[in-house]
């Protein structure tokens, strides 16, 4: 996954992106969520499963400081380049690419934090997605992610990703 796209990648899959809006200030908030973290040191726990692999999740890590994004898959890590205010521009290109419907459900609680719980839907001829983002009323930063993505041709996908914000540091003996 090229460093630049994983936060416009985060934001498509959680806005798909665009023009009609359920809910302006949910909207509003899952985008500031999403380029508040751009900037923001982070680990994210990654799962991927997909229809093709049932029951066989990707799993991986993203290690993301102020300069460097470190990715983990399949037990390698690797360190490229990161530009957040790349990042910020290509998430906002993004959300521009498809329709999409936000929600705030409920407050709940994640891994003992407090969260609002936004829902996001996007629709296009060639894939749909459903998506769950939990953001943190206090930081502003997202919590948890949960992603159901399908495309036109019957494949699909899910995505779940857990977000940490506290000593955030490059994995050991990776350079970049």
């Amino acid at each position: 996954m090229p460093t630049r796209l994983c936060i416009p990648i985060l934001a498509a899959s959680l806005l798909g992106a665009g023009a009609a809006q359920a809910d302006d200030a949910a909207c509003q908030r899952v985008l500031d969520a999403i380029l508040k973290q751009g900037s923001t040191p982070v680990h994210q726990k990654v799962s991927i499963e997909s229809a093709a692999a049932p029951g066989r999740p990707l799993l991986s890590e993203i290690i993301r400081t102020n300069d460097t994004l470190y990715m983990q898959i399949r037990g390698q890590w690797m360190a490229k380049p990161y530009d957040p205010q790349v990042s910020a521009t290509e998430a906002r290109a993004a959300m521009q690419k498809a329709p999409h419907t936000c929600t705030r459900v409920r407050s709940e609680a994640v891994d003992g934090q407090a969260a609002d719980l936004y829902s996001v839907q996007s629709k296009t001829e060639t894939f749909s997605t459903e998506s769950q983002i939990w953001i943190s009323p206090s930081s502003g930063l997202p919590l948890r992610q949960r992603t159901e993505m399908q495309t036109g041709g019957g494949g699909s996908n899910r995505h779940e990703v857990r977000f940490d914000y506290s000593n955030v540091t490059p994995p050991a003996g990776v350079t970049r």
